[in-house]
C-alpha cells in the first residue's frame, strides 16, 4: 500500500509554503517529473480548491473528490499561475472500494475547459502516463490527508 500525506512546503514556482501531496515521501510533482522529465511536471501544485478563481470549477473538483461513484476522474495537480482547469491539469482515475482508494491511472487532461462558454469537460480526454504503477491508499488516511485541499471554504 502507498503512503499519501499532505505537508506544507514551498515549491518551484510558489515561494511560500502551501499544501503539497506527498506519495511515499516524495512530492507528487517531483515523482512525476522524475518519471517523465520531458513533460514539465515539476512545479505543479495540488488542486487546492480555495485557490481556484472560478467557483463553478472549484465545485466540480470538490464534488468529484467526495463522489460516491465507484470510479471518477479527479484533478490532482494544476498550474500555479492560473489556478483553474483551463491550463495544465493532471488527473487521476480514482477507484473506490470499501477500505481502499486506488489511483488506477494518472495523466494529462486534454479536455475542453472554456470558462466563457461554461464548458468544463475534465476527464473526457486524457493522455494517460504509461509508466506509473497504480497507487493504493488506505481510504480513511486518504480522505483525512486530502480533505485540506479539497474543501471549498469561501464564506
Amino acid at each position: 500500500m502507498n503512503r499519501l500525506e499532505v505537508i506544507n512546503r514551498k515549491s518551484m514556482y510558489v515561494p511560500h509554503a502551501h499544501p503539497t501531496i506527498m506519495i511515499d515521501g516524495m512530492p507528487l510533482d517531483e515523482l512525476l517529473q522524475k518519471l517523465y522529465p520531458d513533460q514539465l511536471l515539476h512545479g505543479l501544485i495540488p488542486v487546492i480548491v480555495d485557490w481556484m478563481h472560478i467557483e463553478q470549477e472549484a465545485k466540480i473538483v470538490v464534488e468529484r473528490f467526495y463522489s460516491n461513484h465507484s470510479q471518477v476522474i479527479l484533478p490532482i495537480l494544476m498550474c500555479p499561475d492560473d489556478c483553474d482547469l483551463s491550463c495544465t491539469i493532471v488527473v487521476a482515475e480514482v477507484i473506490q472500494s470499501n477500505d481502499k482508494i486506488i489511483w488506477n491511472r494518472i495523466g494529462y487532461d486534454r479536455s475542453e475547459c472554456n470558462q466563457t462558454a461554461s464548458t468544463i469537460n475534465i476527464g473526457t480526454t486524457v493522455n494517460w502516463f504509461d509508466g506509473i504503477d497504480r497507487m493504493i491508499f488506505d481510504k480513511e488516511a486518504y480522505y483525512t490527508s486530502l480533505k485540506s485541499i479539497y474543501t471549498l471554504d469561501r464564506n
